[in-house]
């Protein structure tokens, strides 16, 4: 917010009045993005997946839940199969990039 609560009116009034107008304005999606933009302040988000495995037991469950289904995605739909390696031959390299996606998915 640009300026702080009118006298008298309480912050929690002036933000819920500010999300309604912002709402009617920009779209209730826009604010749902706010807010999971707003999450991945509050929370750490894994840079490796290593950092994955070293979180808190419900973030851990979340983040290898939604490490899993990417993989199955990415399966069913015959993006890649596992072979062995050509010799001479090097892999190509990846990672993972973690992120809370706009309507709130990790």
């Amino acid at each position: 917010m640009d300026a702080p609560p009118p006298a008298g009116k309480s912050a929690t009034t002036a933000i819920t009045n500010h999300m309604v107008r912002f709402a009617r304005e920009k779209g209730a999606e826009h604010i749902c993005f706010l807010l999971a933009l707003r999450a991945t302040e509050t929370h750490v988000l894994p840079k490796t997946f290593k950092d994955v495995t070293k979180l808190l037991a419900d973030s851990k469950k979340r983040w290898l839940e939604s490490c899993l289904e990417k993989l199955k995605l990415l399966k069913d739909r015959d993006i890649y199969k596992i072979v062995d390696l050509p010799k001479g031959r090097k892999a190509v390299k990846n990672c993972w990039v973690f992120n809370i996606k706009p309507d709130g998915c990790y």
